[in-house]
């Protein structure tokens, strides 16, 4: 469904000032449709965090924050997960989506259990346990106690200190040999229901001007991928791979100064990048 931009700006500005989030999943369900599941796909996404996952022998405690309304990522690799610890910042799971997401995978992937999920009970049965309203940068679990910490594009819908905050976090509870996967989209959100407009449109703006679009229901940062190298060192991390997509070859003539004469990484559409502690 095609969505000019700022009509979908003004729609979030209302939900921000009627404060009801719910009436954006309502938005998402059932008229953009970017919250329906149909027939199922594995997500290339979900084979590379496998993939990395086995590579560093880090499956045994998986954090991740982010986790969605389906658990989708986290059924398909829990196969290969002892446990898993998901999260979000507000409740978000539906179980009607993770129950169909669950039969699906059970035809591809050997699951732990045959169980049908409608609860966190059954959902425990496939070594998942889904908290929230749950804070990532406060966490609970012990020093050095997680194998890795997966994200998928989850990072650009948080501020700045926040991540600083959250990685931190990661610091002090990942083990020293353990990894972060995390898959993170730098393109203009509005551009995914707005074929109109670049991938890169929200980088013609000031800041000024762009708060005027940005809501809370949908927030996005903006950050480049050197932003987020600069915030990942900054916390102790260094990253040994990446792997960056540049999908926008029509790149917005206007560039607003603060994004301006930075390196190439700035028209980054997204990247998969994988951290570990600095020694």
């Amino acid at each position: 469904m095609n969505i000019p931009w700022k009509i979908k700006s003004t729609i979030f500005k209302l939900i921000d000032f009627f404060n009801a989030p719910s009436a954006l999943y309502f938005l998402q369900k059932y008229v953009t449709g970017r919250s329906k599941i149909g027939r199922f796909q594995i997500s290339p996404i979900w084979k590379a965090h496998k993939s990395y996952l086995n590579q560093y022998s880090a499956t045994e405690n998986i954090f991740e924050f982010g986790a969605g309304k389906s658990l989708a990522q986290n059924l398909f690799i829990s196969d290969i997960a002892t446990n898993q610890t998901v999260v979000d910042l507000n409740p978000m799971i539906d179980f009607g989506l993770v129950e169909h997401v669950r039969s699906q995978i059970s035809e591809l992937v050997v699951l732990k259990s045959q169980s049908k999920i409608s609860s966190l009970d059954e959902l425990s049965l496939y070594g998942i346990e889904y908290r929230a309203p749950y804070d990532a940068s406060k966490t609970d679990f012990t020093d050095k106690s997680l194998s890795a910490c997966i994200s998928t594009n989850t990072l650009e819908h948080i501020p700045k200190d926040s991540i600083i905050a959250i990685f931190s976090e990661l610091f002090r509870t990942l083990k020293d040999d353990g990894i972060v996967s995390a898959k993170i989209d730098y393109s203009d959100h509005y551009a995914h229901t707005d074929k109109s407009i670049s991938l890169l449109n929200y980088l013609k703006f000031n800041e000024e001007t762009w708060k005027k679009y940005n809501h809370n229901c949908h927030y996005q940062n903006r950050l480049r991928h050197y932003d987020y190298v600069a915030i990942f060192i900054r916390c102790g991390f260094v990253v040994i791979e990446e792997d960056l997509s540049f999908s926008e070859e029509n790149v917005p003539a206007e560039i607003a100064e603060s994004f301006r004469d930075k390196d190439a990484t700035r028209c980054a559409t997204s990247a998969h990048v994988i951290l570990k502690k600095s020694s």
